[in-house]
């Protein structure tokens, strides 16, 4: 998906400033009271998903992006943030060069602070951008990127993967979220980075992917990924540019997507009218039971209580 300002992260920064010290010393330990939590949110929600995995996640997630975040006012129990922890950065052409190409890409951590109670639910969220041209402004100080070089296209799916599935041992994380576009001839290359990265995780450990809609729609290529190798794909209903007529329409069809894993969650902004209008339960068809879905909320402001509140008030279950 395509956000104003690009979270990137600095492993951890001011990011869990607030989380016991007990889980930043022991990561494992962190992680296990996170899980607890997400079974508890999970079992006031009442969704009905296929996957075990995503079964366990928070009903509401807020997405936080990279600039300050303090959203300490956020009860465990009534929601979770998905942060962006860190971006990696392709240049234009790179997944479609040839054998023996130098292929490279940079990693950059996320350096803005985020603020939480140390038991609310945390998901690490990686993005996946392609740029021509010069390097982004964002590849300047004052956290300079990490560039990684390999001629072998298995050793790239391999090195990016480790890179995203390291995400895991961050303290408090219980699952991880890639955020990626992905045009026709990449699909192939996405499908065995996520089988990858599938591989690096526990098995109890959730991975959320970020759809485009047309992916939950028209355009099935996630059907054909072997089951169990991601737990849910959120379809994006913001920044859609000429789709959103078609997008809208649909919606307010009252049928659900055809693609199975697209039908538990909905990616929102607080920004765009046809966001609004679900968020506020004022979409015109929209199915009852979609109330039931998880939703995934980006502002393109810093998150307020105020805010969040009036979101926690419709949706909670």
């Amino acid at each position: 998906m395509t956000h104003p300002t690009k979270l990137a992260g600095g492993l951890v920064c001011a990011l869990f400033m607030a989380v016991l010290l007990d889980a930043t010393l022991v990561p494992s330990r962190a992680r296990s009271y996170a899980i607890h939590y997400l079974h508890l949110s999970a079992g006031k929600t009442g969704l009905r998903l296929s996957n075990d995995r995503a079964r366990n996640l928070p009903h509401i997630i807020f997405w936080a992006w990279e600039r300050p975040e303090d959203l300490r006012f956020l009860a465990p129990d009534r929601a979770g943030v998905a942060f962006l922890a860190k971006t990696i950065r392709f240049r234009s052409g790179t997944l479609n060069l040839p054998e023996n190409s130098g292929v490279s890409f940079a990693v950059q951590s996320r350096h803005q602070p985020l603020e939480v109670s140390p038991d609310l639910p945390l998901m690490a969220v990686v993005r996946i951008e392609v740029f021509s041209g010069p390097p982004p402004q964002s590849y300047k100080p004052p956290v300079p990127p990490v560039f990684f070089t390999t001629t072998v296209p298995n050793a790239l799916e391999d090195r990016l993967s480790s890179q995203i599935a390291e995400l895991q041992n961050l303290p408090g994380v219980a699952a991880i979220q890639i955020d990626f576009d992905a045009s026709t001839s990449e699909h192939a290359f996405y499908s065995a980075l996520l089988q990858n990265v599938r591989a690096k995780l526990p098995a109890s450990m959730p991975l959320s992917i970020t759809a485009l809609a047309s992916w939950c729609m028209g355009d099935r290529w996630l059907t054909r990924l072997p089951p169990g190798t991601i737990d849910e794909a959120v379809p994006m209903l913001f920044r859609m540019g000429p789709d959103s007529a078609n997008v809208a329409a649909f919606l307010r069809s009252g049928n659900d997507f055809p693609v199975p894993a697209c039908r538990g969650s909905l990616g929102l902004s607080t920004d765009e009218s046809l966001s609004k209008e679900v968020l506020t339960g004022k979409l015109i068809g929209l199915p009852s039971d979609w109330r039931e879905k998880r939703i995934y909320v980006f502002s393109p402001r810093a998150w307020s209580q105020p805010a969040a509140e009036k979101i926690l008030e419709v949706w909670q279950p």
